[in-house]
């Protein structure tokens, strides 16, 4: 099975996505301009940057029939969207930390809380791909290490990384330091990402056949490595990367 990833996952881009995952399976011959139907949205949380296009899906665009897709993420974001009226379109299948999905032919999704901005709306998770081949973390969002690491009664990132046995780690990587950001938000200090500075210090350096490609994406516009040769090559010489949008990966 394929998997794709862009830098951010995020509902609001609407058909772009779409067309972006249509181009993924160009090289086996399908020559599509769309992906369609979708049978399954899995949400890693409900903040509003990730899923306001969730609209998309009812009878004001595509028009999906009711119950027609399933929709896997946790029971308060699913409660939250029924307050909105947007689960029309879907059918809810909830889950909690350690949760365990099968998606058929090979593939399952796992599903590990992490702490994020648990003030607010429902609860945040990354989620595990597992295929035949390879398995492949996705998280895009979590407040620090720190905090994700204690919850998880972990020492380090990579003891984390291996316990839940990943073959590929996408991870936060929304700023480079939060210095990018202030002077331009008042509330700089709080935005709740760890920085990709302070997690290749902690990472160190790769070990080459025990550590997984750990790879940095959710790269917001104001993060310097977008074009700041030098960090990108000083993320590189310790082994990690940073994503590019429409990568495939073979599960």
């Amino acid at each position: 099975m394929r998997i794709i990833l862009p830098l951010s996952l995020r509902l609001n881009y609407g058909t772009s996505r779409l067309r972006l995952w249509a181009k993924s399976t160009s090289h086996l011959g399908e020559k599509l301009p769309i992906i369609s139907p979708i049978s399954s949205v899995t949400l890693t949380h409900i903040h509003l940057g990730h899923v306001d296009g969730i609209g998309q899906f009812g009878r004001e665009v595509m028009g999906a029939s009711n119950g027609s897709i399933k929709l896997i993420s946790s029971k308060p974001v699913i409660d939250e969207m029924k307050k909105k009226s947007y689960l029309e379109p879907f059918s809810p299948e909830a889950i909690t930390n350690g949760s365990k999905v099968e998606l058929g032919k090979g593939v399952s999704l796992e599903f590990w809380r992490v702490p994020h901005r648990e003030h607010e709306i429902g609860e945040t998770y990354g989620i595990v791909v597992r295929g035949e081949k390879k398995s492949i973390l996705f998280l895009p969002d979590h407040d620090t290490y720190k905090e994700t690491l204690d919850y998880h009664k972990m020492a380090t990132i990579k003891d984390w990384l291996k316990s839940i046995s990943v073959d590929v780690a996408l991870l936060d990587g929304t700023f480079f330091t939060v210095d990018e950001v202030a002077g331009r938000r008042s509330d700089a200090q709080g935005i709740p990402h760890p920085p990709i500075a302070e997690s290749i210090a902690l990472l160190g350096k790769r070990i080459e056949g025990i550590d997984p490609e750990i790879i940095f994406i959710h790269l917001n516009h104001t993060n310097t490595v977008i074009d700041d040769e030098m960090k990108r090559l000083q993320i590189q010489e310790l082994g990690w990367k940073i994503g590019v949008q429409g990568t495939v990966w073979e599960i």
